[in-house]
Formats: C-alpha cells, structure tokens, sequence
C-alpha cells in the first residue's frame, strides 16, 4: 500500500464484504457504495502509521471507547483514536489493522447484520484461527 493512494478493502473471511461506512459505523458490506478509502500518514505522526479517509478527504475512521470504528469529520479526529499501523494479515497473507494506542488489539468483523452487513470493531488478539480471519484484509487499489 502508497500512502495517498486509494483502496477497497476486501475482507479474508467474506470474498465479497469490503470495509464501508454505512449510516457513519464502519462496516464489512456487500452493498455500500462508500468502500473506497484514501490511505494518508497517520494524523498523530507515528512513523509508519496510516489514517483511512474518504477520497475528498473530509472525514476519516475513529475508534470509539467501545471498541467500535466509525467515520468522523477531520476536525473530530482525535490523534490516539484515527490512526492504524498496517501489518502483514494474520493469516499470513493480506494486511491487519493495528491500532497505534492499543497494540496487541486488530480492527475486525464482529457481529453480523442483516443484509450482507458485518459491524467492525477492535479487539484484543487472542489467537484463534477465527479471529485470524475475521482481522484480515485485502488491499484492492481503486
């Protein structure tokens, strides 16, 4: 992945799922049309960090105090919660999303919706083939 390039995430576990914002929560749709996301620097400076935003870069991904991702506009981005190291995906092929203030914990699909909707949220890697798969993704450049 290129900074300031534009990408769909495909999720490992669900070959038609990518990682969307529907009604402002993040989500792993089938249907969403907003999937396409602009990788910029991270907003806190970590080095080697990434900030998802949309392509016009007027909001981007925050991680609440749940656990949950949901799309803010720039001025709300807080610099601990906005932004993600990416490393090589869990199940040894694709990409992960590491919180910077929460390392040991990985963006992931977790309750599932009707409608083809999964809900994204971070968790606590505990090492389990399932969550493997459910915090991967695939980089699709758009």
């Amino acid at each position: 992945m290129k900074i300031n390039g534009c990408y769909k995430f495909r999720s490992y576990y669900s070959s038609r799922g990518y990682l969307s914002n529907v009604g402002t929560y993040a989500y792993n749709s089938r249907s969403s049309r907003l999937n396409v996301w602009k990788v910029v620097k991270g907003v806190d400076g970590t080095r080697n960090s990434i900030t998802f935003k949309n392509r016009s870069n007027r909001y981007g991904l925050k991680v609440l105090r749940n656990g949950l991702a949901r799309f803010y506009w720039n001025a709300y981005l807080t610099k601990n919660k906005s932004a993600f190291y990416v490393t090589k995906g869990l199940v040894g092929r694709g990409v992960s999303f590491m919180p910077t203030g929460h390392k040991g914990y990985f963006l992931r699909n977790k309750y599932a919706r009707r409608g083809g909707k999964t809900l994204l949220k971070v968790e606590k890697y505990n090492g389990k083939s399932s969550f493997k798969r459910h915090a991967t993704f695939y980089a699709i450049k758009s």
